[in-house]
């Protein structure tokens, strides 16, 4: 009887683990999906490498909206390179464009030894890196930007006159909240940092409310309306930030996406 029990038992284990490899193999190919070049559209490009330049222009319009100005320069291997999209560097420049309704000063998006996905490219607009050494970004934002920033959410996030004056390793924020029942100007120092590797968030040092120093429960409300103040996933390169700087009233910050290439 114990024989017959072990013999079933072992049948099933056995038909089990089958089902697990044949399982586990279809949900490994699902997941390793790799990516195929289209050879239409590698034709395409081949026949035209200009297209290249024309549809990466299109893309970076879609995320920095109306640049007064924007050069892409794109350092090619050779002919056959290109027309798959693989490149040794593609280095965008702009300045004045806007992400999220906050203009930057400037932004810099710098691609390393990368293979471009050359359908979404042509037929979405879309920027899609498939492999890449790196992504390094350099962004710049003027005080005045950054207020008109804030001027515009002052609605949603029930600030009026919302200010930043940012000075070299200090940050001063002020403007008025309600705070029970009354409606109170606010005063605080504090610095810019860096939260969950995408976010840039204002913290307060101090803070004063009617030039009276106030406990952290309303400094804690003051900055959970205001914070996040930028977020990098407006953005579509899914990039970290790595430093945030105060210099002649701009706000200067780098980010990074390393790749699967080094």
């Amino acid at each position: 009887m114990n024989t017959k029990i072990n013999s079933g038992l072992l049948r099933y284990g056995i038909i089990f683990g089958i089902f697990l490899l044949l399982s586990t193999g279809t949900l490994m190919a699902a997941n390793d999906k790799k990516y195929i070049e289209d050879p239409e559209i590698t034709a395409q490009i081949a026949s035209d490498p200009s297209i290249i330049h024309s549809q990466l222009v299109k893309s970076m319009n879609k995320i920095v909206e109306n640049p007064a100005t924007l050069t892409i320069n794109i350092h090619e291997y050779d002919a056959e390179h290109t027309a798959r999209g693989k490149f040794k560097k593609i280095e965008v420049f702009t300045s004045r464009g806007m992400v999220d309704n906050l203009i930057l000063e400037k932004a810099e998006i710098e691609f390393e030894d990368v293979l471009l996905d050359t359908s979404k490219l042509l037929k979405e607009e879309k920027i899609d890196p498939v492999e890449m050494k790196n992504i390094n970004m350099h962004v710049v934002i003027k005080e005045s930007d950054l207020n008109n920033f804030l001027e515009a959410k002052s609605k949603s996030i029930k600030v009026n006159n919302p200010r930043v004056d940012m000075k070299n390793g200090s940050i001063e924020l002020s403007g008025s909240a309600k705070y029970g029942f009354a409606k109170v100007k606010f005063w605080a120092t504090g610095k810019f940092n860096i939260e969950n590797s995408k976010e840039i968030w204002f913290h307060a040092r101090r803070m004063k409310i009617n030039h009276m120093a106030m406990p952290r429960s309303f400094t804690g409300m003051i900055v959970r309306k205001i914070n996040p103040v930028f977020d990098l996933d407006k953005f579509p390169f899914k990039l970290t930030l790595n430093e945030i700087r105060i210099e002649n009233n701009t706000m200067i910050f780098t980010s990074y996406r390393k790749g699967t290439k080094q």
